[in-house]
């Protein structure tokens, strides 16, 4: 008689102690702050553990054309750069690089000097307005990158070197104080 009351005792606690942590693991919504979550035009951003951003940006389906051209981020954070390559066209492969400008001349200057790095560089020449860059991202492919944002505020273009698209495939990184 001991035993079985033992057992039934143990086996309601047992399930008591699983129903809480199945709730309080599962379902629900995060509480607010812990993820910042927005989805327009292909960009989602949220926060992460183990960096202060995370963005996921996308092409404008089969197009030279990236989903959001405007990007927001702070000043400083650490920034986790998801690119999903949706397009199905071979001929729609894609890179993401950073700039620490907006200046028409450099933009240029790195989107034609991508083409000379050639896909062994995955078309990403050696230039010192280079922040940072995703690998090439074949159609269907998601790559990444993290990198710290820059600490002063104001407007960086990100473009795709892949040869042919820069002048097409650009949006603005806006750094905010």
């Amino acid at each position: 008689m001991i035993r079985s009351t033992f057992r039934t005792t143990f086996t309601i606690l047992l399930a008591g102690t699983l129903a809480l942590f199945l709730a309080a693991c599962g379902g629900g919504e995060a509480p607010e702050g812990d993820s910042a979550e927005s989805e327009s035009g292909g960009a989602t951003t949220e926060q992460s553990a183990d960096v202060d951003r995370e963005i996921t940006l996308q092409p404008e389906g089969n197009q030279m054309k990236y989903a959001t051209t405007e990007l927001t981020v702070e000043a400083g954070e650490t920034v986790r750069l998801v690119f999903e390559n949706i397009a199905e066209s071979p001929s729609m492969v894609h890179n993401v690089l950073i700039l620490n400008t907006d200046d028409e001349e450099v933009v240029e200057r790195v989107g034609t000097a991508g083409q000379s790095a050639g896909q062994s560089e995955g078309y990403v020449p050696d230039d010192d307005a280079i922040i940072a860059h995703t690998p090439l991202a074949q159609p269907g492919e998601t790559v990444e990158v993290t990198f710290t944002a820059p600490e002063e505020p104001g407007e960086y273009t990100y473009v795709c070197t892949y040869p042919g698209h820069w002048a097409m495939m650009q949006g603005t990184l806006v750094v905010e104080g």
